[in-house]
């Protein structure tokens, strides 16, 4: 019976260490399957960190650029400041000479009508003369010479 008892007890042993042989294996196969992901998740995360890398330069680069632009931003303004300066300066003096030919065209207008009163033909009403400057008879004036 005792024999029997240590056939039962050592195929109970060796169905136990089958048993613990499984779930060894299961366990070892489930660990590589972890250290394969492992792995992976490190090459992936590898990856990212030089893509963030190459996105950090790339990103600086584009800040040094803005910065380049807004400097050129602010001087294009202020050109464009000084240019709209100048040119209301420029439309001012063109005003002012504008008023000046105006006085200068009343001021004509005026000499031209007292010349007409006093018996000289304005010289749009006359027509041009063919005989030269010095033989045109008049009251002693060189007006028109």
């Amino acid at each position: 019976a005792r024999a029997l008892s240590d056939d039962d007890s050592s195929v109970g042993d060796e169905e136990q260490l089958d048993e613990m042989r499984a779930e060894l294996s299961e366990a070892i196969q489930e660990r590589d399957d972890f250290e394969e992901e492992n792995y992976e998740l490190q090459e992936k995360c590898g990856a990212y960190e030089e893509e963030l890398d190459l996105l950090e330069e790339e990103n600086a680069e584009l800040r040094d650029a803005l910065a380049v632009c807004q400097r050129d931003l602010s001087q294009a303004k202020e050109e464009q400041l000084a240019l709209f300066l100048e040119v209301n300066e420029l439309r001012a003096r063109v005003a002012e000479r504008d008023r000046e030919m105006n006085q200068l065209l009343i001021v004509n207008s005026d000499m031209m009508m007292k010349l007409a009163d006093e018996g000289f033909a304005s010289p749009r009403d006359s027509k041009p003369s063919l005989k030269p400057a010095a033989v045109v008879r008049g009251a002693g004036s060189t007006f028109g010479q």
